[in-house]
This record gives structure tokens, C-alpha cells and sequence, in this order.
């Protein structure tokens, strides 16, 4: 398998801001959302998900959508779960707002059996994000930080994307803690500006990106909220800004991250150089904040000439 996307699938309903009280109901979740783009651009099959799932409706619908995508199922099955649920509502300019029912989540407790950890080992690519490492109990994140050690060290790619929601960790220190921790191990990290302001207190892009290599080797792919895209390639000391076209007004921000990070991926495998990738992964989120919901409709997914464009 060529990418393992990590991570906790939610069930999200989406507020109607025409009609109140109306929520359409999709599937999401940072790193499902990840996996359904990337499943999109690279191909069915290219792609699996690691996580835990119930035995109820709500289950059954999310492993519909994976099936739908073309997305290998990796999930066990933990009789009488119940998946995370989150409430998104969106302001005038699209930026949401989340109210979250997860604790009752199996995936929380992914990675407590060997066959659970044996799956890494299957991937030439492991993606996860902040979450993946906050929503874990404590003894699964550091079964799955151990694991992820093996993995590189067999010469396996690691993706972390620092996506922080504070709510999800029990202080600030651990999270920066685990999240180097992880970013040490891995070949490539995304994160955004606003991720690093909140959980290290460096808002400046440079500043952040100077940050982020004092942590790890890894390639640096910095975003900035829509300003230019900072790169630094692996184990290099020079920082390269890359501007994007003028941001669009949004519907939904939801998922725009997480379609930047499957186009800059799908490109990459491509042999795009990076300023063609940040250009083909803004192209992308660039049309995922017009609709509501973090994933697109398929028809409304931009062609391979428009992320090149």
C-alpha cells in the first residue's frame, strides 16, 4: 500500500445556513479527509485507513464512504462502539466553528493490540496528523510514536501534519512535547501558521519555519491561511515563499488544510517540483472552501489541467 492515512473518522453534520436547524450529515474527519483526496488524485487502491469503528449505523456509513473512494478498510470493529460526531457551523466568511461528542470514539484506544501496530508495516507512506496523536489514549500514542520508529527506520515515509485543536490535549507542554516528538521522525511536515502560533507561540511565518527546523530534518511545507506557502526541503537551511493567487471568499474553510496536504502529496508522487505542488494542492483547496463540508462533491472535484493551471 502506498499511503496509510492514521486517524479518528467523525460523522459531521453540517450546518444549513439557510434553513436553522438543518444539518446534512457527511463524512470527515482531518485524516478520512486526507485519504479521500488522496484516493482521488493517485487511484483506487493507493490508499488505506487505520482506525477504529463501532458496530452501529453511524459506523456503517463511514466504511460506505471508504468503500465509495476506492479506500482499503483498515478499521476493526469494536462491538458497541459509536463514532466520534461533530457540529460544524460556518460564519459570513466560511471559517467554522465545531462542537464535538467523541469521547465515546473506539478509535481513542487504536493501537492497544500487536495487529493494530503490524498494520504500519504494510505502508510505503504513514500519514497522521495532531489529532491522530491527541485523540489516542496515553498508551496508545506511545505504542504508535514506538511503532512509527520502526517504520523509519525500515525507510518508510512519515507525513505529519500538525493540526492542534487544544481541546483534545490535556495541557499545551504535552502537546508540544508529542508533537515534536513526531515531527523528529518524520520526512515531511505540514503545518499551518495557525497550528504553530497556537501551540508553540510563533506567529510569524519565518520565525515558525525556523522553529519547526530547530525539531526535525523533515521537508517543511508552511501555510499561511491562504498568504504565501513556505518550503524548506529536507535537511536544507534555505526557506523558499511561494505566493498563492488572491484568496477566494468561502463557503466552508472545512477541509482545506487537509485537501492541500493530499494535492501537495499527489503532486509530489508525480514529480512536480514544489512550486508546481503548492500551486496543484492550492488549486484544490481552493475549490473545497466554495462547497459546505470538508469533502467534495465529485463532479465539483477540478480537473488535472485546473491544479495545474
Amino acid at each position: 500500500m502506498e499511503f496509510l492515512c492514521i486517524g479518528e473518522p467523525l460523522v459531521e453534520f453540517t450546518a444549513d445556513p439557510a434553513t436553522p436547524g438543518r444539518f446534512d450529515r457527511r463524512a470527515g474527519g482531518d485524516m478520512l479527509n486526507t485519504a479521500v483526496y488522496l484516493s482521488r488524485l493517485c487511484g483506487p487502491g493507493t490508499v488505506g485507513y487505520l482506525s477504529r469503528l463501532g458496530d452501529d449505523a453511524m459506523s456503517g456509513f463511514l466504511r460506505a464512504t471508504l468503500a465509495e473512494e476506492g479506500i482499503a478498510d483498515l478499521c476493526a470493529t469494536h462491538q458497541g462502539g459509536r463514532p466520534g460526531l461533530s457540529f460544524i457551523t460556518t460564519d459570513a466568511e466560511g471559517e467554522r466553528s465545531f462542537t464535538y461528542w467523541r469521547d465515546q470514539s473506539p478509535a481513542r484506544r487504536l493501537f492497544a493490540v500487536p495487529e493494530e501496530r503490524a498494520a504500519l508495516d504494510g505502508a510505503a507512506t504513514l500519514v497522521l496528523s495532531g489529532v491522530t496523536l491527541a485523540m489516542l489514549l496515553p498508551e496508545g500514542r506511545e505504542a504508535l510514536l514506538q511503532a512509527l520508529e520502526r517504520c523509519r527506520s525500515r525507510g518508510a515515509r512519515i507525513v505529519l501534519d500538525t493540526n492542534y485543536r487544544p481541546a483534545l490535549w490535556p495541557d499545551v507542554g504535552v502537546a508540544q512535547a508529542v508533537i515534536g516528538r513526531a515531527a523528529a521522525l518524520a520526512t515531511l511536515v505540514l503545518p499551518s501558521l495557525d497550528d504553530m502560533a497556537a501551540c508553540f507561540g510563533v506567529a510569524d511565518p519565518l520565525a515558525t519555519t525556523r522553529r519547526l527546523m530547530a525539531l526535525t530534518e523533515a521537508e517543511i511545507v508552511l501555510t499561511t491561511g491562504g498568504d504565501a506557502v513556505i518550503h524548506r526541503a529536507a535537511g536544507g537551511e534555505g526557506i523558499d515563499r511561494w505566493s498563492l493567487p488572491p484568496r477566494r471568499v468561502a463557503v466552508d474553510t472545512t477541509g482545506a488544510g487537509d485537501s492541500f496536504n493530499a494535492g501537495w502529496l499527489a503532486a509530489r508522487r508525480a514529480g512536480a517540483a514544489p512550486a508546481d505542488a503548492i500551486a496543484r494542492a492550492a488549486a484544490l483547496a481552493a475549490q473545497v472552501v466554495l462547497h459546505p463540508g470538508a469533502i467534495l462533491p465529485r463532479h465539483s472535484m477540478p480537473s488535472p489541467e485546473e491544479t495545474a493551471a
